[in-house]
């Protein structure tokens, strides 16, 4: 189903209206369409005197929750089908989806979020099951009723929502909205009850997501999220009246803004200042949106600490990379520290050597878990474990090649050495070499 194919129904039914589903706001509408860019409500309950007082509803206050640590929340993604199989999910797309919440949410290098502010939160496919079973996180179901987002399905399939995020891909809405979360978890209506979850249209799920540009990037799960973990609109409130950690989203280091902002309007104005259009808590296209920034990073850490405390779990050491000479060719071979979970790109500039290409990588100490395939080559007073494909029959160019990294708690703070193997006819030679710490 393409994504804007479905047409809004005339009449919402009155518990979608409420903390169960999707609120469409008249301010959401994407232009020029029926469907609605998010489906979270955007007018909230009053202050709570029982609410934490750095992150409630009305207050923010940064100073205390600046983060420190990683968290690592695991995801059970639930995907929906109709009984005509629309709606089916990819392992792989899914997937796609934790890679770029992990890059919105960590601000990794070279990736789409590397403009961002590091929340050092980050996510990864659940392994164990509620009741302690292996499983791989992701859950499909086909119930045409499911589908479409009725029928409070939830109720039945969530699994504990204080200790997992709960992903739902469907219709979302009945096919009204690209995704919404029922409530703010400072909203209290359905905190840590089977209600809790994040829900997002299949068709916009994941990178490419099935629907096409301009919401075919992840970034309408990245959106849903950041309401999942506290944070408001950042036109929430328009200009506000007094200070920004009390009206507008609750938080100063997001430029007020009057209205939501659609497309990827560059030199926006409002508030007499420019509009955060590049906010993932904004409305406009995937690839507008870019980050999040410190302030709603310590918002958002302040909300797991006091309204979803058990959900996330202490993550390993930071990921980090360092180049090591290896037969004089210092700084051919380069790679990004290596995040678990995600995708990074190494790379060698051969330019005006006559070699092909190969990238060996082994671990210089056990493992629980080696990366795919699992191939023994060599040894280099180590198991080699992994070889990337040949590079052939190029030469005289930076070449590339892209590594996923397992995401495998166990292997959070393992050493790893890897080593690009120039290779032509006549023999080969060893370039650099890069020294890394998987990490969080």
């Amino acid at each position: 189903m393409p994504l804007f194919a479905s047409r809004l129904a005339a009449v919402v039914v009155a518990s979608l209206c409420a903390a169960q589903g999707p609120v469409f706001e008249p301010e959401s509408l994407i232009p020029g369409t029926s469907m609605h860019r998010c489906g979270t409500p955007t007018h909230f309950g009053t202050f709570n005197p029982a609410d934490a007082p750095d992150c409630s509803l009305n207050n923010t206050n940064p100073a205390p929750w600046a983060p420190v640590s990683v968290l690592r929340i695991p995801v059970v993604v639930h995907v929906i089908s109709n009984t005509g199989g629309t709606g089916n999910l990819s392992d792989t797309l899914v997937q796609s989806q934790i890679t770029v919440l992990n890059e919105d949410f960590r601000a990794i290098a070279a990736t789409p979020g590397a403009g961002g502010f590091d929340t050092k939160v980050e996510f990864f496919l659940a392994t164990t099951d509620p009741l302690g079973n292996p499983t791989n996180g992701i859950r499909r179901y086909t119930n045409t009723t499911w589908f479409n987002d009725s029928g409070s399905y939830w109720t039945s399939i969530a699994w504990d929502t204080a200790r997992y995020l709960n992903i739902y891909t469907n219709s979302a809405g009945g096919g009204g909205t690209l995704g919404y979360v029922p409530d703010l978890p400072q909203g209290g209506a359905v905190l840590n009850t089977t209600a809790d979850r994040v829900v997002i249209l299949y068709s916009a799920f994941g990178r490419p997501a099935l629907g096409g540009a301009p919401y075919n990037q992840g970034r309408t799960c990245t959106h849903e999220v950041g309401h999942f973990l506290g944070l408001f609109h950042t036109f929430q409130g328009g200009c506000g009246t007094a200070s920004c950690y009390t009206t507008g989203d609750r938080v100063c280091d997001t430029p007020p803004e009057q209205t939501q902002r659609f497309g990827c309007p560059v030199g926006a104005v409002s508030c007499s200042t420019p509009d955060p259009i590049r906010n993932y808590m904004d409305y406009t296209d995937d690839t507008c949106m870019t980050n999040f920034t410190a302030e709603q990073a310590a918002r958002i850490r302040c909300t797991l600490a006091n309204y979803r405390p058990n959900l996330g779990v202490p993550g390993g050491p930071i990921a980090a990379a360092t180049v090591r000479n290896g037969a004089g060719n210092y700084n051919i071979y380069t790679s990004p520290p290596p995040v678990l979970g995600t995708t990074i790109q190494s790379q060698a500039n051969v330019t005006g050597l006559t070699y092909t290409l190969a990238s060996v990588y082994w671990y210089l100490s056990p493992a629980t878990t080696p990366f795919p395939p699992y191939t023994v080559l060599v040894d280099l007073n180590s198991t080699l474990v992994y070889q990337s494909p040949f590079v052939a029959p190029f030469f005289g160019i930076l070449m590339l090649w892209s590594t996923s990294i397992p995401n495998d708690p166990f292997l959070a703070g393992l050493t790893v050495s890897t080593q690009a193997v120039l290779i032509n006819g006549s023999g080969f030679g060893l370039t650099n070499a890069v020294d890394m710490t998987l990490g969080n």
